[in-house]
């Protein structure tokens, strides 16, 4: 896939400021009992109000993608730093060594040294480990 056809993908995460702190965000998402606390790149003075909407791309370090064989789409904990995820690939950017994947909410996912993008196609089912700075940069109205 080149670089134009991933950024006609809608990457952008939607949700809710729940608070900002210490260079962190805790990030709720609509519809459902997450609240996702990732690591803040950008000013936090841009940030809308504790309880407004907020959009961004969310992105992180795989530990080692794998295929899933069942299940949906989910985060664990639900309350906290994304660790256990899984999804559905919405695109894949070979040349960034990296999927977007549907785990409830859109999240960019760099794939582990040694492992490739080419070997993912969309629509796979995926499920891996976040190494800890789960990003969220936020993108204006």
């Amino acid at each position: 896939m080149s670089n134009d056809a991933v950024q006609a993908i809608d990457d952008l995460c939607r949700g809710r400021v729940a608070w900002v702190r210490d260079g962190r965000i805790g990030l709720r998402l609509g519809g459902s009992d997450y609240e996702l606390h990732l690591e803040l790149e950008g000013d936090p003075a841009m940030l809308p109000a504790e309880g407004k909407r907020v959009r961004g791309v969310i992105s992180g370090q795989a530990l080692k993608l794998h295929r899933a064989v069942a299940g949906g789409r989910f985060i664990e904990p639900v309350l906290g730093h994304p660790r256990i995820v899984q999804g559905t690939v919405l695109a894949v950017d070979q040349a960034g060594n990296r999927i977007l994947a549907d785990v409830v909410v859109p999240m960019w996912v760099h794939l582990a040294e040694g492992q490739h993008a080419a070997a993912f196609a969309t629509g796979d089912l995926v499920n891996f480990y976040f190494a800890s700075g789960v990003r969220f940069t936020p993108v204006s109205a």
